[in-house]
């Protein structure tokens, strides 16, 4: 009888129970476009991959299927019809094996028109490799939003010198010293049941923090930084990694009115929090390369809403912890002035790390509102419950506990619709602290600029 489980993968890793043996890990929706769709995967060694898209009687093979290394395809469909709904088959054979098949279901996104309601389920924070609990996952599957967007600390690299600090996230030894480690970490998470359940059925988008970048508060001074690129470029089938001057895993795409920025706050970092040769007005976060690139993508888009994810909270003027006013000052202030400056609307930041939950807001000059979403954890082994402490003006609500946050854009035209944030517990019910609904809506002319 064949058994199920992962024994000896390509990169000599621990065994990962899965439920089959050619395709050990996904296989999972990445970027769907209006007319391309990404399905991304780990199969063994000497495994012949194939697969097909089907709607009525239109068929679609992979354009091409992107070899990552070390097992990690990404399958490549394009020429698709906008807003449609695909039937997916991958199939992977071995002359020894009978063929494996998996079907999945994915929808094609809209153009990038004005108007449209778009879902967005968003977190950070999952440490399921310390607490092995799914249950948040199964209320996002349930939910079924047009994407999901992790917002970083997607798994947790750990010690590894087998002492009591076993889940720890600083030290000499741990999964960050190589890239073996890394991506057994990565895989420990990615083949958890109910998380690879929500990869089959949802597109999924990625950024990172520090601890799936490489230890504690990790920056560009990282020696293996390099490796955690690459083992994060494995692991995820984002739309792009970077551009061809400036490394990192930063990119952008576009749903409906939505376009989406994933940056990149770890690979060109420096802040004071580490380095006591710069101040917070000096310090980088996404560095200048970056910020050239966001502000550039913001200065062209007609998108009416412009959701910006991040690993750590861009708004918040709590005096702890990792932010924009705590380590970049100057970084922060440049992008508000450049949209103040040219009237640019409709942005929304979509952040993470605190292991709590707030929905925050900053008024600019002009009058336009700045609106920020911060979700975490996903997974901490945290109730919800009341958070008070860590008290700032840009706040107008917080909470603790696991789960994921909702943002629901509903547009009736480029300057007529609302932006709804909401915190989703593990039933899939929005967060009561005290009393009162964890949800805050704007509407989407206080988030634009009044007419000159």
């Amino acid at each position: 009888m064949r058994t199920f489980l992962l024994s000896c993968c390509l990169l000599c890793l621990p065994a990962l129970a899965v439920e089959s043996y050619l395709i050990q890990s996904g296989p999972m929706i990445g970027h769907v476009d209006d007319d391309e769709v990404r399905i991304w995967l780990r199969a063994k060694q000497g495994a012949v991959i194939s697969g097909i898209l089907r709607r009525e009687d239109a068929v679609h093979r992979p354009a091409r299927i992107e070899d990552l290394g070390a097992g990690f395809r990404v399958l490549h469909f394009q020429g698709l019809e906008p807003e449609s709904d695909y039937r997916a088959r991958v199939e992977l054979s071995r002359l020894a094996d009978d063929p494996e098949v998996v079907s999945l279901r994915v929808r094609t996104a809209p153009p990038g028109v004005p108007s449209g309601r778009v879902r967005v389920a968003f977190g950070s924070c999952s440490k399921l490799s310390m607490y092995d609990s799914g249950r948040i996952y199964k209320a996002m599957v349930r939910e079924h939003p047009d994407m999901a967007i992790f917002v970083g600390d997607n798994s947790y690299f750990i010690v590894g010198d087998g002492s009591d600090a076993h889940f720890g996230t600083t030290g000499p030894k741990g999964d960050w010293n190589t890239i073996e480690g890394m991506i057994h970490r990565h895989l420990i998470t990615r083949n958890h049941p109910d998380l690879r359940n929500l990869f089959r059925r949802i597109p999924n988008y990625a950024v990172w923090d520090d601890h799936d970048y490489g230890p504690n508060n990790a920056d560009r001074t990282f020696p293996l930084k390099e490796e955690a690129l690459l083992a994060f470029r494995r692991m995820w089938a984002n739309p792009d990694y970077g551009t061809p001057t400036t490394p990192g895993i930063f990119s952008t795409f576009r749903h409906g009115p939505v376009l989406v920025f994933l940056m990149d706050d770890r690979y060109h970092k420096y802040s004071p929090q580490r380095h006591k040769d710069t101040t917070p007005e000096e310090g980088h976060i996404w560095g200048p390369e970056q910020v050239d690139w966001l502000l550039d993508g913001l200065l062209h888009s007609d998108a009416p809403v412009k959701l910006v994810a991040n690993g750590t909270q861009v708004l918040s003027r709590s005096e702890s912890g990792e932010s924009h006013y705590n380590e970049a000052i100057d970084e922060i202030e440049r992008v508000l002035s450049f949209v103040e400056e040219h009237r640019i609307g409709g942005i929304v930041f979509l952040t993470g790390d605190r292991h709590y939950s707030e929905a925050l807001q900053q008024k600019q000059p002009a009058g336009a509102l700045i609106a920020e979403c911060t979700s975490s954890p996903l997974q901490q082994n945290q109730k919800v419950g009341p958070f008070d402490r860590n008290p700032h003006d840009n706040r107008l609500w917080s909470m603790i506990g696991n789960n994921f946050g909702l943002v629901t854009v509903d547009l009736q035209g480029p300057s007529t619709g609302t932006i709804t944030f909401e915190t989703r517990n593990e039933s899939n019910q929005i967060c009561v602290v005290e009393g009162a609904l964890c949800r805050t809506t704007w509407s989407l002319a206080d988030l634009q600029y009044p007419a000159p």
